[in-house]
Parts: C-alpha cells; sequence; structure tokens
C-alpha cells in the first residue's frame, strides 16, 4: 500500500471532532495538531461544570450553616443546665459514668454514687447542710 492510498491523505476526511466533512487542507499534521489544542470538553459541559461547582459550593454553605446553628444549640442547651446539674455530669463524666449506667446499678451502689455526687455539689456550692436552700439547691 502506498502512503498515497490512505484515507488520512483523501481530498476528503471526517473530522472525528464534529462528524463534518473537510477537504484536504485540513488534513495533515498541523490540523491534528489544532484538535489537540481543543479543549477536551466543550462550551455546554463548561456550564455542567459550573453547575456542579455552585451546587458543590451551596452544599459547602449549608453544612457550614448546619454546623453553626448546632454549636449555638448545644451552647443554649448547656446554658439552661444548672450549676449543679453540671457538677453532677461532672462527677460522673469523671467516674467515666452515664445516667443510664448509674440507673442500672444495685441500689446500694447507686445511692452511694448520689450520696457521692451531693456532697460534691455542696462542697463546690458552699452549701451548708444545716439549711433548708441547701436542700433546694440539691434538687437535681
Amino acid at each position: 500500500m502506498r502512503i498515497g492510498d490512505s484515507s488520512f491523505f483523501s481530498s476528503q476526511v471526517v473530522n472525528k471532532a464534529t462528524n463534518s466533512v473537510g477537504s484536504s487542507a485540513d488534513t495533515g499534521f498541523s490540523a491534528i495538531l489544532d484538535e489537540e489544542d481543543k479543549p477536551a470538553f466543550t462550551f455546554g459541559d463548561e456550564e455542567a461544570l459550573e453547575t456542579r461547582k455552585n451546587e458543590y459550593e451551596a452544599e459547602q454553605r449549608a453544612e457550614k450553616s448546619r454546623s453553626h446553628d448546632d454549636i449555638i444549640s448545644k451552647f443554649l442547651e448547656y446554658s439552661d443546665v444548672t450549676l449543679a446539674e453540671k457538677i453532677r455530669a461532672a462527677y460522673l463524666d469523671d467516674h467515666n459514668l452515664t445516667e443510664e449506667q448509674l440507673a442500672a446499678m444495685p441500689e446500694d451502689e447507686r445511692k452511694a454514687i448520689e450520696d457521692a455526687i451531693k456532697e460534691a455539689i455542696k462542697q463546690q456550692l458552699g452549701v451548708d447542710q444545716d439549711t433548708a436552700s441547701s436542700e433546694e439547691a440539691l434538687a437535681v
């Protein structure tokens, strides 16, 4: 087969990118380079990429907002907790206990821990055991 007989050198070639028929002036090495210099996507693809980018950015903003709202709600929830409840939670946390674990304990163990929590609350609040207000402060 001679080089001139190949379809590459024919007077009409099919441009693969546009499926159009071109003249022999569009053939050759420079035509191939021109095709390779073209972007791999078309204008419609740019719009799709821009849409996807905008959707991603919107989702990121929404996630940040949800996170912000979650932080605020946790702060407000924590600020509504009384000092005695905070001391109780800290005591349980320091002793690696949860309210559920405490409730599931045998009565005598649970009572001992509840008494220790009451003492911790009294100590941190500086409440005298003889006053009536100490019972109000210990109400959890």
